[in-house]
């Protein structure tokens, strides 16, 4: 087994804990760190749907939380319930942009198996950066 399917197997068992009784949309993502450490995170509905947290932004709340950096992080891993290629909204985009290095691989995985490989730069060419509000 190559490690995309290893990777993808694993995204399917997190997408099990997905709290997602409103769109039944079940969203997993994994952070590989430089330390071989792997952090998990899944989508977390709520009937007030600003109060929603994307998986995306779960796993990069934790590798923060846990005293790591942008260094640290080895690729990020993204499974959704499409049928087609679903990649991260927007406010995951800036939220990617700003916590990753922008060259940092991130996967995106479908019902299907992977589907792609790329980075934040080319999900986001244009991010909202600190440097534009810092003096």
């Amino acid at each position: 087994m190559d490690s995309n399917q290893m990777i993808f197997e694993e995204l399917l068992k997190l997408k099990e804990n997905s709290y997602s009784p409103y769109s039944n949309f079940k969203v997993a993502c994994l952070i590989y760190l430089q330390d071989g450490q792997v952090i998990k995170g899944i989508n977390v509905e709520n009937a007030s749907y600003p109060a929603t947290i994307c998986a995306e932004r779960t796993a990069l709340s934790q590798v923060y939380a846990l005293g790591y950096k942008k260094a640290d992080i080895k690729s990020l891993e993204l499974y959704t319930d499409s049928e087609i290629l679903g990649s991260p909204c927007g406010v995951c985009r800036q939220f990617i942009s700003e916590l990753i290095d922008w060259s940092t691989p991130i996967s995106i995985y479908s019902k299907k198996g992977f589907q792609i490989k790329t980075n934040i730069k080319e999900l986001l060419p244009y991010a909202f950066e600190p440097e534009q509000i810092l003096k």
